[in-house]
């Protein structure tokens, strides 16, 4: 009896898992599956309600820079780089249904007729748009690197050419003849609007420079040193800029300009300094003195910094953070102005930007923020103005003069698009806009690339009857 009763108890211990194998079973259980099926059911209710992967998530809320359009490793010199930038669409009627009709008027120039393989000559250095092909374009304006008008249908080809070459003429029935002078004598067509090109597939075809092979610039006499004790006063956010003896920031520590009424003007500003040392360093020894250089607020060792840049001659802002179109993907930091902010709180946060420095003529802020349509922009903008201080950004329209500060729209990001072919044509379009407006302002990164290309666009004002002049020059004061 009592051999079969420790048979029976051994035997049902061996049925049944002892404690150490039951806490295995309910840490894979409970430490594996109960959370990873957690985490699956998340990410597929954020899939479904946001339309975006979690590392789709990751890429947002980074801040390295990115490329949207495929970047390849650079070709080698063998390649050719005839279509760096597709060529704007035509009319697919346009050059065959005039090829016919010239034709039989000019039989013994056939050579001379457009040939339909032919590509875009490549684009020079300096060109910001492809040309269109010789024979299409023989009076392109030198000025403007735009594509001409696509030729009207039914109007006879080389009628431009047949007028400027005698050779041409002879070949031509006398029948054309009197359109062929009316073509002549008419000016050429405007060029369409300018549009940012697409990033070659290739990529950029010259390897991308380094600040180190950017030449020196000679600074400029330094400005006066700063601050000056009477335009500041202390406060919980730190010594604040104020308007005193009738003397405002904006003026004090403005970088002087003798103005000419003859030429126009055209500002550039360099955000986001102060958080590379080496873009810091680049920017204020080898860009020229009258590029303004803005300071992020989130910079250490600000003041050394500003201090630094206005000895080179620079005249210098804060950056405006304020909440980014895509928030809260992407943020903007503790000090951003946020759109859901109450005007008291939104001017908490400004002073706590402007207590970071001190010796600035004013803010750049962020653009195309939904702050500048919630109802805490016009007391920003006030609080700006009743300190004397400039404005650089967007969202003046609507705002009653009362509260605008001394301000300037800024007219386009000039390396949005961070290559070359881009940055030059966003600089040619800033050229016209500072032409037909007679001043204009953009912003650009500290990039090196970014550097290369606006240094070489400088040297081609003196062209265009403009001058290159720091950011206090081209605002207009409020009421």
């Amino acid at each position: 009896m009592t051999l079969s009763f420790r048979l029976a108890g051994r035997s049902g211990s061996l049925s049944q898992p002892d404690g150490g194998e039951r806490r295995w079973a309910a840490a894979l259980v409970y430490g594996l599956l109960v959370p990873a099926s957690l985490l699956a059911v998340a990410a597929s209710g954020w899939y479904v309600t946001t339309g975006e992967t979690p590392l789709d998530l990751l890429a947002e809320v980074t801040f390295a820079a990115r490329i949207d359009e495929p970047m390849p490793p650079r070709p080698g010199p063998e390649k050719p780089a005839a279509s760096l930038i597709q060529p704007p669409a035509q009319p697919p009627a346009t050059a065959p249904a005039a090829a016919p009709q010239a034709a039989p008027q000019a039989a013994p120039t056939a050579a001379e007729a457009p040939k339909p393989a032919a590509l875009p000559q490549a684009p020079a250095a300096e060109a910001h748009l492809p040309a269109a092909p010789h024979e299409q374009t023989p009076q392109a304006p030198a000025d403007i690197h735009l594509p001409t008008a696509p030729q009207a249908a039914g109007e006879p080809a080389h009628t431009g050419e047949a007028a400027h070459s005698g050779e041409a003429a002879k070949t031509v029935s006398p029948a054309p003849a009197p359109a062929a002078t009316t073509a002549a004598a008419a000016p050429p067509p405007p060029p369409p609007p300018g549009s940012d090109p697409i990033m070659p597939a290739a990529g950029d075809p010259l390897p991308q420079p380094s600040f180190a092979q950017l030449p020196a610039h000679e600074s400029g006499p330094p400005l006066t040193p700063g601050p000056l004790p009477d335009l500041l006063r202390n406060s919980g956010y730190g010594a604040l800029p104020i308007v005193a003896g009738g003397t405002e920031p904006r003026t004090a520590y403005a970088r002087p300009f003798a103005a000419d009424g003859k030429a126009g003007k055209v500002a550039i500003v360099v955000t986001g300094l102060g958080l590379s040392k080496d873009a810091t360093a680049a920017a204020i020894a080898k860009l020229p003195p009258e590029i303004c250089l803005s300071f992020s607020p989130y910079a250490g060792n600000l003041d050394a910094l500003i201090k630094k840049a206005r000895a080179g001659g620079h005249e210098v802002l804060l950056d405006l953070p304020l909440e980014p179109a895509n928030f809260p993907l992407r943020d903007a930091g503790p000090l951003a102005i946020l759109a859901r902010h109450a005007a008291s709180e939104a001017v908490d946060h400004l002073e706590a930007v402007l207590g970071k420095g001190n010796s600035y003529v004013g803010v750049a802020a962020f653009l195309h923020s939904p702050v500048t349509a919630s109802e805490n922009w016009q007391p920003t903008l006030q609080a700006l103005k009743n300190r004397g201080l400039l404005f650089l950004g967007d969202g003046l329209v609507g705002v009653p003069d009362n509260f605008v500060p001394a301000a300037a729209s800024v007219t386009l990001v000039a390396d949005e698009v961070p290559f070359r072919t881009a940055i030059d044509s966003r600089l040619s379009r800033l050229t016209m806009a500072a032409e037909r407006d007679g001043s204009a302002l953009a912003y650009i990164s500290a990039k090196p690339v970014s550097f290369e290309r606006v240094l070489a666009w400088i040297a081609t004002l003196g062209q265009h009857n403009l001058v290159l002049a720091p950011a206090s020059a081209v605002v207009k004061s409020g009421v």
